[in-house]
């Protein structure tokens, strides 16, 4: 009886007991909002590489036919080493290619790629720039 007794007033680990139980709610959401973050933030430069990359293909081809299915090709593959191919075929990720003059590889021209994920409801875009010599 006595040891029950001791057992009940003793309030050694309450302290910590108290923490575990008060931090815990407040650092799930706190985990899983990094997780989150992270994820985003990682897609993001993944995207932002992609569109780089299909830019300076698109500007670095001779002529508009070469060049949209050049940008097509490293968005396919690009988008496939990145880990996005199931994104591609269901259409949740797509792109977009805009030129500021027609036809879009001529000299000094202006390419501007963006990339836009359904998913997380964001577009990154790249500039390049065609070369005066073109």
């Amino acid at each position: 009886m006595r040891f029950l007794r001791r057992l009940v007033v003793d309030e050694e680990g309450s302290a910590l007991l108290e923490f575990v139980a008060l931090a815990l709610p407040l650092f799930i959401p706190l985990f899983i909002y990094l997780n989150m973050y992270s994820h985003s933030s990682d897609s993001q430069a993944s995207m932002k590489s992609l569109s780089r990359e299909m830019a300076r293909a698109f500007v670095t081809s001779e002529n508009d036919e070469v060049a949209n299915r050049v940008a097509y090709e490293v968005f396919i593959k690009g988008a496939e080493i990145l880990g996005y191919k199931e994104e591609i075929a269901s259409g949740e990720i797509s792109y977009r290619i805009h030129c500021a003059q027609s036809p879009c590889i001529s000299p000094r021209n202006v390419i501007t790629i963006s990339i836009r994920d359904t998913k997380l409801n964001n577009e990154i875009s790249a500039v390049e720039y065609v070369s005066p010599w073109a």
